[in-house]
């Protein structure tokens, strides 16, 4: 019986821990047509530095990209997201039943593996496979080591998208803070990440402009593929500041504006969640209440890209990533027996942590521009209607 016991403690978090990768690639079937992130692969250097061109300069040598093709290629970013992520975590998924529900809990959440499937083509799996780059180096490298590779990484991450910058870069800078406060790296070393990725950031917006029309650009891409291209994108990089937002101001219709308000109401548990664990996890890891608020506006940052956007949840799924690896980045680097691991263990060992799964597995991706269960509802009552 003991036995017995011991196989089922032993066997339910190696099944458990798969939960996160089945959800997440469920959520990564379906048809594509035009999509936003196959237009990305035509653009490259032929004509100049251009931002966004990293991934299509990598596949320039490529004359054709087929559908079947362009869908192996997302399959195989997708793939290595989703590996990476278990590689990461493996620890968490496959450790203790308590470990495992935690990390199950919030990688199957509505921003991690379900949004990167969803998103599929999305520059976003990119950019997160860049940003796992930079966890594995401050959990497994020294913190000086993991300065500077990671500041590569950040670099080469604003020339895949300059968004990057803040969707994904406040992560880095929370992580840097917490090394400095804690002496663990120099201020000089934190400091001099943040100019040289600002640094960056700026010759990318400076000189990555569009070399050539939209017209053009739209015309050498069609040459090179049999699946719709979506010319926005191109349009958008052609454009002002001033011209871009008074784009994205039409493009918030009622219809969108409509999918974002129940968007946000499903995921104000999924909120509260995030910042009960987070605030939890900074207090118990010694954050002071100026570092911990500091933090805290770090992540919503992502927010601020509402005005050059309107791929809301796009953003509001960067922020809820921010957070939750956080979550588990101080998770994974303190102590077995300190106040962070126990109360983070205390929740995912709770009565309520089988309701908050259920939640969270059911109320779906964050797409684009809204939750995939706000979509269907908005269009559901519209039918009805």
């Amino acid at each position: 019986m003991v036995n017995g016991s011991h196989l089922e403690d032993r066997t339910t978090p190696a099944l458990l821990g798969w939960a996160p990768l089945l959800v997440g690639a469920v959520s990564s079937y379906g048809g594509i047509a035009f999509n936003y992130g196959f237009a990305l692969y035509f653009l490259d250097y032929r004509h100049g530095f251009v931002k966004r061109g990293l991934e299509g300069e990598l596949l320039s040598g490529v004359a054709f990209l087929s559908r079947g093709s362009l869908l192996a290629i997302e399959y195989i970013f997708l793939a290595i997201a989703f590996a990476m992520t278990y590689f990461v975590f493996r620890g968490m998924l496959f450790g203790t039943l308590s470990e495992c529900k935690l990390a199950v809990a919030l990688l199957s959440a509505p921003a991690l593996l379900p949004h990167l499937g969803f998103m599929f083509a999305q520059p976003d799996v990119t950019l997160y496979i860049l940003l796992l780059g930079c966890i594995v180096l401050f959990v497994r490298a020294s913190p000086g080591i993991a300065a500077v590779a990671s500041c590569l990484l950040c670099c080469v991450a604003l020339l895949a998208h300059e968004a990057f910058c803040l969707m994904f870069y406040p992560l880095i800078v929370a992580i840097l803070w917490h090394l400095c406060a804690r002496k663990r790296l120099p201020w000089l070393a934190g400091v001099a990440h943040v100019l040289v990725v600002a640094a960056v950031f700026a010759a990318v917006m400076h000189w990555g402009g569009l070399k050539i029309s939209p017209d053009a650009m739209l015309h050498e891409a069609r040459a090179r593929t049999d699946v719709g291209v979506e010319r926005q994108v191109y349009d958008v990089m052609a454009s002002s500041l001033a011209e871009q937002r008074a784009l994205v101001r039409h493009m918030y219709t009622p219809g969108v504006l409509r999918v974002l308000v129940l968007t946000v109401l499903l995921s104000v548990p999924y909120f509260a969640l995030l910042v009960r664990l987070l605030h939890g996890a900074m207090r118990d890891a010694g954050f002071g209440r100026m570092q911990r608020l500091g933090t805290a506006i770090l992540f919503v940052s992502p927010l601020l890209l509402c005005a050059l956007g309107h791929d809301t949840t796009r953003w509001i799924g960067a922020m809820c990533i921010d957070a939750t690896l956080m979550v588990l980045y101080l998770y994974l680097t303190e102590s077995k027996d300190s106040a962070t691991r126990r109360s983070l263990l205390d929740w995912a060992s709770g009565p309520s942590f089988l309701m908050w799964l259920v939640y969270l597995i059911a109320v779906g991706p964050y797409g684009a521009t809204g939750m995939r269960t706000a979509e269907q509802m908005v269009e559901t009552w519209f039918r009805s209607n």
